[in-house]
């Protein structure tokens, strides 16, 4: 077999692999839980074609199962279905569970393989770009866990601008219209509002920021008093510097 058919057969094993287990993995959900999101890698964004890992025995042992206990149990949630494939996989016997090992090993030897020839096909500028990416989802990772764990613990929400509360005040009379429509209707009447309703609106949201700084410094406090000092704001002391004092001829 000539290298350029030896690396087409190890990249459609890879590539077979890897649609099995994610298909696998993603349709263990009912139609009601399924859920159409799915996370890009970095590469996958930058339109690179990455090689997949091949399925481990018990992912490839639930995949085959899956059409069954689907059809005994089509209601099932994927939690349950977990349950029960983790169950019959322990009650498998060693022959075939020994035998599902050596084509995971031999499948992880192409895949090595066929991984050592992709990273040497990369370009410097595809390296770069693969580590800027993957640092940028790293940020929005921690970003979104952040977020959760303030609103975990109760961390106050900043108020709405002056603006914003206009805007929704208007929900009701703008109801129909498509996004962009409602934009440019709220933006039309905000620039037409006369001085005195619009100082209203300037004026509920100072006193909303007011309230919020308070609170958010007492959620703080309590932060503090927990252990968690780590979300609190870093409060730079701003050291005025000292005046400069005239010498009397």
């Amino acid at each position: 077999m000539s290298p350029l058919n030896n690396i087409f057969r190890l990249s459609n094993c890879i590539a077979g692999s890897y649609k099995n287990v994610f298909l696998g993995r993603t349709n263990w959900l009912s139609p009601i839980q399924k859920c159409t999101y799915t996370k890009k890698s970095a590469e996958e964004k930058l339109g690179i074609e990455k090689p997949k890992r091949p399925l481990t025995p018990f992912f490839k042992f639930m995949t085959q199962m899956r059409p069954a206990l689907l059809a005994k149990n089509p209601g099932i949630s994927s939690k349950e279905a977990i349950t029960w494939s983790s169950k019959h996989w322990q009650q498998l016997d060693s022959e075939t569970k020994s035998q599902m090992v050596k084509e995971y090993e031999k499948d992880m030897e192409d895949y090595k393989k066929i991984k050592e020839m992709y990273n040497s096909s990369l370009t410097d500028e595809q390296k770069e770009d693969i580590k800027r990416v993957k640092e940028e989802m790293n940020a929005a990772k921690e970003k979104r866990k952040l977020k959760a764990e303030y609103k975990e613990l109760g961390r106050p929400k900043k108020p709405m601008s002056s603006y914003f509360l206009f805007a929704q005040s208007r929900n009701d009379s703008l109801k129909g219209k498509s996004i962009k429509e409602y934009q440019e209707a709220v933006k039309s009447d905000w620039l037409k509002l006369p001085e005195s309703e619009r100082v209203k609106y300037e004026k509920q949201a100072q006193d909303l920021m007011i309230k919020y700084k308070k609170d958010l410094e007492t959620w703080e406090i309590k932060m503090v008093s927990i252990g968690r000092s780590d979300l609190v704001r870093e409060k730079k002391l701003q050291q005025k510097p000292p005046k400069s004092h005239k010498k009397s001829q």
